[in-house]
């Protein structure tokens, strides 16, 4: 399996890291690092971008706090080789002990408002062990940064008429998983509200039609 890495300005280089594990950097990994942190909408968009350059059809995506067992990634090969345009993400089991009470109230709040602006249920809006089709997720007109980007990402998709499919994982969460991850419950929350208000509200007065307009670019409506 061919690994793309996006090194985002990382303190210690993740090259240093990947010395430690089995992989081949130059036969099966490549790693491009980026001098300057940008955060992890811009590492995802210039990742997907790399990745469509490199000739490949989809993207998988982890997160790099250790909540995702790469050992699942057959799962996700699994659900493209069945749906290629479709988008996956994985739905860990909130119902561990082991999960912070914050990351669980946020899922249900994250639920909840993609069900009021789509119409879909779906489980775990959050979770950031994705499947991507490059080619479907490049039309999509997106604006948003930094948290709010991969929420975003799922609304605009749905609007779209993308297919959103969900692989059961298992909820990792730990001391290490906890103190790296970035998210920052106050002001992030308060960005994720504002964003969900504004699609909230555009989902009830505009219809079908015009969401989709707007969450494709301009040059791929019909």
């Amino acid at each position: 399996m061919e690994v793309l890495v996006i090194d985002d300005g990382s303190e210690v280089p993740v090259c240093e890291y990947i010395k430690k594990t089995n992989f081949d950097v130059g036969k099966n990994v490549k790693i491009i690092r980026k001098e300057k942190n940008g955060g992890k909408a811009a590492a995802l968009t210039f990742g997907f971008k790399e990745s469509e350059k490199e000739g490949f059809s989809h993207a998988i995506t982890m997160d790099a706090d250790g909540q995702h067992p790469p050992e699942l990634l057959e799962k996700f090969v699994g659900a493209i080789n069945q749906a290629p345009d479709s988008i996956y993400t994985g739905v860990r089991d909130f119902e561990n002990s082991g999960v912070p009470p914050a990351r669980r109230f946020m899922n249900k709040f994250s639920n909840f408002w993609f069900k009021a602006e789509t119409g879909i249920p779906l489980r775990d809006t959050q979770c950031g062990f994705r499947a991507y089709p490059l080619e479907k997720v490049s039309e999509l007109n997106l604006s948003e940064g930094g948290f709010t980007f991969e929420a975003e990402l799922l609304v605009k998709a749905a609007w779209s008429g993308m297919n959103i499919g969900e692989i059961e994982i298992p909820a990792v969460y730990t001391r290490e998983t906890s103190e790296k991850s970035h998210y920052k419950p106050f002001s992030d929350t308060a960005k994720f509200f504002l964003m969900n208000t504004k699609f909230f509200f555009a989902s009830i007065f505009l219809g079908k039609g015009t969401l989709k307009k707007i969450s494709l670019k301009k040059r791929d409506v019909d």
